[in-house]
């Protein structure tokens, strides 16, 4: 990795600034510039993971949503019966006035897996994805 510092420009929610000045207090970063450091290496990090899996996997997809946004819902319940032999099981938690919390039980190959992440990373209103697998 090269010590050389590029300048660039994000545009990002008010509230998401907040909570990002907050962790900068909590954690002791020096600045923004470091945290947004970190947090890319870290999604690049679990890009290369997601990236390698293959062969059978068992896990749990995890998101939290804005059930509010317009065909969201019925997005995720085609995706959920479409995904049928890789989803095995769905708990949905209501988690705040608008978001709602749903784990996935998946199981199948790591390809599949990687492939339905990457489609609900896509869609409008999905706040947040991770992924944990057993092998």
């Amino acid at each position: 990795m090269s010590d050389e510092l590029n300048r660039v420009s994000l545009t990002i929610p008010q509230d998401l600034l907040e909570d990002l000045d907050k962790v900068l207090k909590d954690q002791d970063y020096s600045s923004r510039s470091e945290a947004v450091r970190d947090a890319l290496r870290d999604f690049i990090s679990e890009y290369r993971w997601r990236k390698k899996l293959k062969g059978k996997q068992r896990g749990v997809i995890v998101l939290v949503y804005n059930h509010d946004v317009r065909g969201l819902t019925d997005e995720l319940l085609d995706i959920q019966h479409e995904s049928r032999g890789l989803i095995t099981s769905v708990q949905h938690l209501h988690v705040g006035e608008d978001e709602c919390l749903e784990a996935m039980i998946v199981k199948g190959s790591g390809e599949k897996i990687r492939e339905l992440v990457n489609n609900l990373k896509t869609l409008r209103g999905i706040k947040q994805v991770k992924l944990a697998t057993v092998g």
